[in-house]
């Protein structure tokens, strides 16, 4: 207990002082491996950009909300799995979809677009949750403000020094691209391991209450993208890109908002329980995703 006691010190310096700068990591990593052209991409696959920004931005914090009063969650569960919700896939989803093999240009052009406008609307889902909930304390009123432009240090900045460099320095870039996202993945298992110690006490102590609610909300996200890009009758591949969008969420994002930004690790337990599930249910996905690709790719051969 006395060693669990130090390495949560060190841990809990780690989350509040190192995560932010493993966020801006993560968004200069993506910067880097984009262009204008991404950008233009909804307006090329307008019917798979739209089923999945709508996904993103608008279902998935309802089903949050809604699973929140389902499960009759403590305030600061809720307020913690809104946050969840809140914030876009990040370059996870995009490591999935490449496993996959499923559309990354897509994938890419989806993380890019949710992680601007999501900057926007994360101050007032957050504030939205701490009404619904009634979450007491130094929270009753958060400076929206404030937090707009943190988030923006966060994530839009960095974004766009990594697309100036891979504007002005292409060839660097396109070297440099894969080896700060290995990089950045080994980081960010060691950053997901050092909340789950820093705040091992207040996990035991809501891990019967989270575990249900966290995996229902993944399981549930990742089968709604799926249904809805099927819906619309989307290409398998884009369906298996939705689906990772959809059900991956930017997990340094959660840590950097409730360690730094809102300097509450109680509201970490939903994202450091998610941190265990999704990756299970996501290379789950994996493989199923891969098998149905290949069932498309041969029906033509057995058809003839």
């Amino acid at each position: 207990m006395q060693l669990l006691e130090m390495l949560s010190t060190q841990a809990a310096f780690v989350n509040s002082e190192i995560i932010p700068w493993v966020l801006r990591l993560v968004m200069m990593g993506l910067g880097l491996s984009l262009t204008l052209i991404d950008f233009k991409r909804v307006i090329v696959f307008p019917k798979a950009a739209s089923v999945g920004l709508a996904a993103q931005l608008f279902g998935l914090p309802l089903v949050a909300f809604i699973l929140a009063m389902v499960f009759n969650a403590p305030p600061a569960i809720a307020v913690g799995l809104v946050i969840l919700a809140a914030c876009p896939s990040g370059t996870t989803a995009n490591a999935y979809t490449f496993a996959s093999r499923a559309d990354v240009p897509l994938c890419v052009t989806l993380s890019a677009v949710t992680s601007v406008i999501t900057v926007f609307t994360i101050p007032l889902l957050i504030n939205l949750a701490l009404r619904v909930f009634s979450l007491e304390g130094q929270m009753a009123q958060l400076p929206v403000l404030n937090m707009l432009l943190n988030l923006m240090s966060f994530t839009l900045i960095p974004l766009v020094v990594g697309m100036l460099i891979r504007y002005f320095f292409n060839a660097f870039s396109e070297k440099a691209v894969e080896p700060i996202r290995k990089v950045v993945l080994y980081i960010m298992m060691l950053v997901l391991l050092l909340g789950i110690v820093s705040s091992y006490d207040v996990l035991l102590d809501n891990i019967a209450t989270v575990a249900g609610l966290v995996v229902t909300m993944n399981i549930l996200t990742m089968a709604g993208g799926y249904g809805l890009a099927k819906l619309f009758k989307l290409p398998l591949t884009q369906v298996i890109t939705i689906t990772f969008e959809v059900g991956v969420q930017n997990l340094a994002l959660s840590f950097a908002i409730t360690f730094n930004i809102l300097q509450r690790p109680d509201l970490a337990v939903a994202g450091l329980v998610y941190a265990v599930v999704m990756p299970a249910t996501a290379l789950g996905f994996v493989s199923i995703a891969r098998r149905l690709l290949a069932k498309e790719e041969n029906e033509p051969e057995v058809a003839g």
